[in-house]
Parts: structure tokens; C-alpha cells; sequence
């Protein structure tokens, strides 16, 4: 029986391999018709890459954070460093295929160190929805219009709703508290990577224009969130100044580049820390 469900995951993956294979190559000729490729390798060149240390330290404390508060949530015992290596891992495989992905590799990630699926799937879709209120937030509060008005009392509600799903529980400060320092990092770190790139605009507008691409690449689009994350972000800095190529080059820098080392770093530090405990045992 594991031997046909194996090769049934081994099918489905090959197929949604190829599927993504092709969705990210139709994205890249997408954006063939937006952008000077000649002009993105030159922004390239032109990164400041020693400034990029910033940007992933900021992003590091982001996911530590997010680790954290997911085990506030799920109540999860120690050891803290299995999940904060099935927590990176999983993160990295959303930024190398897509966020769904990654959101089920996460899932199944729990479920190996004694979390039920059903547990973890109704704290990911909460915590989730908390994060999409603040997204809205952000989005509605510095616009203009009756629409943005909308979208801000849709972000209130939806924190509403997430705070009174979580009355009662223990830790709810401290997943309040992890939440807004997720934000504020994640503002730090966006901040950080336009400055190493080169991009000079309002730091609140790039902030919003960051959570928009954000909120599109979580669609299952394409790999690495191509096509959906950049053209939101090329059309929104394109409006402060920005020219498309800076703004692909600080879409990639930040949300691939930057998000993946970061990943794969506190996955490796996770995965060293619970090898010098165990040798520290053995002792």
C-alpha cells in the first residue's frame, strides 16, 4: 500500500513539476514584453551586495518570529528546533515552487513531530488570516477612495474575527505581540533590500506595494512567484518613479534571493543546534 501511494505522490509530483516548469517559462515571456532583460542585468551589477546582509538578518528574526508564533498557537513542546527546521524547510519550498507548496509541506512537516493534520491545518488558516488582515490593512489605510475605506473594514473585521476565534487561549499576547514584530521586520527588510538595490521612494509606499506582491504571489500561479508578484510590484513602483527593471530586480533580490538564503540559513543554524544538543547528551 505505501508502495502505491509513493508512486502516486511520485506521479502528481512529476506532473505538477512540469506544470510549474511551464507556468514559470510563460511568466518569463510575459515579462519579456514589460522589461529590457539588458537593463536587469545591469541593475544587477549595479546591487550593493554587502548591504544585503541587512535585509536577511531582518528576514531571519522574521521567520524566527513566525516559528514562534506557530508554536504559541499549536502549543508545540520542545524540542523548539525541530519545528523551526520544518518551519524554514517548508518555507523554503514556497519560495522555490509555490506558496501552497510550501503551506503543505508544512502541514505534513507537523504532522511528523506529533501535531494532527487537523490541528495544524486550523492554526495555519488563522494565522494566515491574521496576517492577510494586516495585509489589507496596510493596503486600505494609505489609500485614497471609498474603496480603500473598504478594504481597511475588511482588514479590521478579519482581526476581529481571528481575536475572538483565539478568547480564552493563553498565549494570546505573546501571539500578538510575535505578529507585530513579524511586521515590523518585514518592513525592515523590504526597507533594506530597495536601499541596497538602489530604489529611492517613500518608505510607506514601498511597504505597500511590497504587501500587494506579497498577497499575489500566494497565488498558485507559478514558481517562484513569477509573473503575479512582479507585475504587481512593477505596476505599483512604476506609479512612485521606479522603472520596471528596478522594480523586477528588488522583486527577485527581496522575495526570492533574500527570503531563500534566509530560509536556508535558519534551517542549517536549527539543524546544527539540534546535533550539538544531541552530542552535548551523549556526554
Amino acid at each position: 500500500m505505501f508502495k502505491v501511494q509513493s508512486s502516486m505522490f511520485r506521479v502528481h509530483g512529476l506532473r505538477i513539476g512540469r506544470i510549474l516548469a511551464l507556468t514559470g517559462v510563460l511568466s518569463l515571456l510575459i515579462l519579456t514584453f514589460f522589461i529590457s532583460w539588458k537593463e536587469v542585468f545591469e541593475r544587477f551589477k549595479e546591487i550593493n551586495v554587502p548591504m544585503l546582509i541587512l535585509p536577511i538578518m531582518f528576514t531571519c528574526c522574521f521567520l524566527l518570529l513566525e516559528a514562534l508564533r506557530l508554536r504559541f498557537v499549536l502549543l508545540v513542546p520542545d524540542p523548539l528546533e525541530k519545528l523551526i527546521q520544518v518551519f524554514s524547510f517548508s518555507r523554503m519550498i514556497g519560495v522555490g515552487t509555490v506558496h501552497t507548496a510550501g503551506e503543505g509541506v508544512l502541514v505534513g512537516g507537523l504532522k511528523l513531530i506529533g501535531i494532527p493534520i487537523k490541528t495544524a491545518g486550523h492554526a495555519i488558516v488563522r494565522l494566515r488570516i491574521l496576517d492577510l488582515s494586516a495585509i489589507l490593512i496596510v493596503i486600505g489605510l494609505f489609500g485614497k477612495g471609498s474603496f480603500y475605506v473598504f478594504i481597511l473594514a475588511l482588514g479590521c473585521g478579519l482581526v476581529v474575527l481571528v481575536l475572538w476565534k483565539l478568547r480564552g487561549f493563553p498565549y494570546l499576547r505573546e501571539v500578538i505581540l510575535s505578529s507585530l514584530f513579524m511586521y515590523l521586520f518585514f518592513g525592515l527588510s523590504v526597507i533594506s533590500s530597495a536601499k541596497a538595490v538602489g530604489i529611492k521612494v517613500s518608505e510607506i509606499e514601498l511597504i505597500r506595494a511590497s504587501v500587494v506582491g506579497v498577497l499575489s504571489q500566494c497565488l498558485p500561479l507559478s514558481p517562484l512567484g513569477l509573473g503575479t508578484r512582479d507585475l504587481s510590484l512593477i505596476g505599483m513602483l512604476l506609479s512612485l518613479g521606479v522603472s520596471r527593471e528596478e522594480a523586477l530586480v528588488f522583486s527577485w533580490v527581496e522575495f526570492i534571493a533574500v527570503s531563500g538564503v534566509s530560509s536556508a540559513s535558519l534551517c542549517a543554524v536549527s539543524f546544527i543546534w539540534e546535533r550539538l544538543k544531541r552530542w552535548q547528551g551523549g556526554l
